[in-house]
């Protein structure tokens, strides 16, 4: 189904719905006027931008606190609750500067009628024109409200963070293969490191051709099976050489292209070295490569069954070794694996599950503010420094990597060993252990980090 994804905009009359619609459309295309009930259809565009990962239909509803109810205004009630129904995203627009009763009895309905469960909700904190405004939330949050984003509609201000927070909840419904997975995995590592031969244990049967040819696979070969009771996709991608992104080589560059694609679309990487070879210089530079795309990463140690003498710490030993050299394997599960033999192939697809679970991990807006807030007055790490650091405002933008924007008053202030501080913390208490976790800091002051 090519359906795109609908995005409704919601709220009572007269609090910018329609400054917010035409901003998000970059039309005027929504009436504007300071004057309650001037919108009374749902107006319904499709919205493309480059700063929109995936296109979808933005609606404009109602404002829904009407007074008298007539023939006219029970259709606008029943059509604007019926279109929210159908929403796969809703935004509620609150006036920062007045919060009405028919406000809580909107926040009311969401929270107890189980139709809307299942239908993310970001409510738009409206009129925050002050950096200060971000750091005064707790009204809000008192309400049982987890997702809240103050912004300024007129002003533009934070709508930046909106549209991040609009991609990061309509993921899912970007570039769906035909087949609908619930795991999609893709193998990547030096030629020859016995990539087809792992695709081809999983399958049961030869899918890709094996051979002792460096480089017999030229593009990616993907296939489905069943693994407890789930659809797996799993990718056998053509072998990264050195230099492949600039060799002159077509069909070699075609391969390297098809490969990063593979990449992106994949929910989790199976990094494959050949347990004799241990880990090179380009299979660093193979790692850096899926790091940067922020995806869970599971290193799978090939040919094992190849090394002799081995006894009860040689795994623990060859371990340490790789994480000596590479100090960033210290959070990457290592599994060493035999795709001849079959050994330990599925727990290598156990732990792909466990970082797949990781990687949809959402946190409210309310429980990270919390705990960020939390954790920055415990500590005294930031005691010395001459401006202090404060968090304004944080809230979560993507799930993988888990990528978490923060408003501050310096970013200058917030040194290295404060971020690591915090990500350390994050990982301990949202449980992201092997997931890339990315702070990036900003400022109206216009400094960034």
């Amino acid at each position: 189904m090519n359906a795109l994804p609908i995005v409704t905009i919601v709220g009572r009359q007269n609090v910018g719905k329609s400054t917010l619609f035409n901003k998000i459309y970059k039309k005027n295309i929504a009436i504007t006027h300071d004057y309650p009930g001037v919108t009374r259809d749902i107006l319904k565009v499709a919205v493309e931008r480059q700063d929109i990962q995936s296109a979808f239909h933005l609606c404009d509803s109602p404002g829904l606190d009407i007074e008298n109810v007539d023939d006219l205004n029970q259709s606008i009630i029943e059509v604007s609750f019926q279109q929210l129904l159908d929403s796969h995203l809703i935004i509620f627009v609150m006036d920062r500067n007045e919060v009405t009763a028919y406000d809580h009895r909107l926040i009311d309905l969401f929270h107890k009628d189980p139709r809307f469960h299942a239908i993310p909700i970001i409510y738009c904190i409206n009129k925050s024109d002050k950096v200060e405004d971000d750091a005064d939330l707790e009204y809000f949050y008192r309400q049982g409200i987890q997702e809240v984003l103050p912004i300024s509609a007129l002003g533009r201000r934070n709508l930046k963070l909106l549209y991040e927070k609009i991609n990061f909840y309509l993921k899912s419904y970007k570039g769906k293969s035909k087949v609908n997975a619930d795991l999609s995995v893709s193998i990547v590592g030096k030629p020859n490191s016995g990539k087809s031969s792992v695709l081809n244990a999983f399958l049961g049967y030869q899918r890709a051709v094996v051979s002792q040819i460096a480089g017999t696979t030229r593009d990616s070969v993907n296939s489905y099976f069943q693994y407890k009771g789930k659809t797996i996709e799993i990718v056998d991608t053509a072998g990264i050489r050195k230099q492949s992104k600039n060799s002159k080589d077509k069909l070699e560059f075609l391969s390297f292209n098809r490969t990063i694609k593979s990449l992106d679309s994949s929910d989790v990487i199976i990094h494959l070295i050949d347990a004799n070879k241990g880990i090179g210089d380009y299979d660093k530079k193979i790692l850096s490569t899926i790091k940067a795309k922020g995806k869970p990463i599971v290193l799978a140690v090939n040919k094992w069954d190849l090394l002799e003498n081995k006894d009860s710490n040689t795994f623990k030993n060859y371990r340490q070794k790789l994480t000596d050299r590479l100090f960033a394997l210290k959070e990457i599960p290592i599994i060493s694996i035999s795709a001849k033999e079959k050994q330990r192939l599925f727990r290598v697809l156990d732990e792909c599950l466990v970082l797949q679970e990781k990687s949809q991990r959402k946190v409210s807006t309310a429980a990270l503010n919390r705990k960020l807030k939390e954790w920055m007055e415990n500590t005294k790490i930031a005691s010395s420094v001459k401006n202090p650091p404060k968090l304004l405002y944080a809230t979560q933008v993507s799930s993988s990597p888990f990528k978490v924007i923060c408003f501050v008053n310096h970013v200058s202030s917030f040194r290295a060993n404060i971020l690591t501080y915090l990500k350390k913390q994050m990982v301990q208490e949202f449980s992201l252990q092997g997931i890339t976790v990315e702070l990036e800091l900003r400022s109206d002051r216009r400094q960034k980090a």
